[in-house]
């Protein structure tokens, strides 16, 4: 793929572009420099970006639904078991994932894991390959298989199937949407007032809550961690979500749109008037005063190096904002597109240890 530096549209059209993503027209754009602007400004943002993602019509919509959940027996791995699960988020749509409880006593600290753009990746972050080549490869070369790295660490695991993809998505059947099945259940979604990516956020939440009442988790310890369209899953939930307790997206954060005009994520992870709202930037610093990891690869052709800086020293003056600058930190990682382990672990582990001496 080539990078997406290497291109720029014409003048014309970076003019254009310029006017409608105007600085000034974004509403929820973090402006201020003290805790009190910090706090005024999460208390009247979240509530609106909720709104965009469309989750507040799905609140509306769905109250009433109870979710049932249903378990496979459990299979022993070495230092874990590792189970099969499906809950149904909304009436008659069962969404699956994996849980992988380490040896031993519990409780444990929950880890949600969404994962990007592949069919059953949820496979992949819990290790399941079936002898499946490419699946494999991203086992053993990407650091994919984080479910694994996560019960390997004491956590209560669940890699989770994101929608959009198979066996979670309204596939495109007749390639209306060039074969792609995250295209194809996006539009559903815009078509009824919801978005792709507010939907897997309402999964994750129902998972959150499911999860959080079982004797093996420790009530107040949640880690998310996803890749690529994972870690867009991963900002979004934890900025609307303050469960969340430490958020570490990978290979998904930059700006929306690029100063040579182009869109850096896929048109599934895209929110309707976000740019009314704010940047990215803002979207994570909702996350603020949490802990956030943000981890980037340097050959990653999706996102300029530029690209992310700017946004990085944005979420960093928020977290100054609100009083905690040492909670948020910033990661490159030397590959591409993938997960980071040797990145990652140790400062969760270093987040968590601060997270008990509060």
């Amino acid at each position: 793929m080539e990078p997406a530096a290497s291109f720029t549209h014409e003048p014309r059209i970076i003019n254009h572009l310029s006017r409608l993503y105007q600085v000034e027209q974004r509403q929820f754009r973090f402006r201020g420099g003290t805790a009190e602007d910090f706090h005024r400004w999460q208390r009247d943002s979240r509530p609106r970006l909720k709104r965009l993602l469309g989750l507040d019509r799905m609140e509306r919509e769905l109250h009433e639904h109870a979710p049932t959940v249903e378990l496979d027996q459990p299979e022993q791995l070495e230092g874990f078991t590792r189970r099969l699960g499906r809950i149904e988020t909304e009436p008659g749509w069962p969404v699956e994932f994996w849980m992988l409880r380490p040896d031993g006593d519990g409780p444990f600290p929950l880890a949600v894991m969404p994962h990007g753009h592949a069919a059953r990746g949820h496979d992949t972050y819990a290790g399941v390959h079936r002898g499946d080549p490419e699946r494999i490869r991203k086992i053993t070369e990407l650091d994919a298989d984080v479910a694994v790295q996560g019960a390997r660490e004491g956590f209560l695991a669940i890699a989770v199937n994101t929608r959009g993809w198979q066996a979670n998505c309204i596939p495109d059947l007749n390639e209306r949407h060039d074969g792609r099945d995250c295209h194809s259940h996006s539009i559903h979604a815009l078509l009824a007032g919801r978005t792709a990516l507010g939907e897997r956020i309402w999964d994750l939440q129902r998972v959150i809550d499911w999860a959080v009442t079982l004797p093996d988790s420790v009530d107040g310890y949640i880690l998310m961690m996803g890749n690529s369209g994972g870690g867009m899953a991963t900002t979004y939930a934890a900025a609307c979500d303050t469960r969340v307790t430490v958020a570490v997206p990978s290979c998904s954060f930059s700006t929306y749109a690029g100063q040579n005009g182009l869109v850096h994520h896929c048109d599934c992870n895209i929110v309707p008037g976000i740019y009314r709202f704010g940047e990215f930037s803002d979207v994570a610093g909702l996350i603020a005063p949490r802990h956030l990891l943000i981890v980037n690869g340097r050959e990653d052709p999706l996102f300029p190096h530029r690209e992310v800086e700017r946004p990085v020293a944005e979420v960093a003056a928020i977290y100054a904002a609100a009083g905690v600058p040492e909670r948020f930190e910033h990661r490159w990682g030397p590959k591409g597109h993938q997960f980071y382990s040797d990145l990652m672990w140790p400062w969760v582990a270093e987040a968590f240890s601060d997270v008990a001496d509060l």
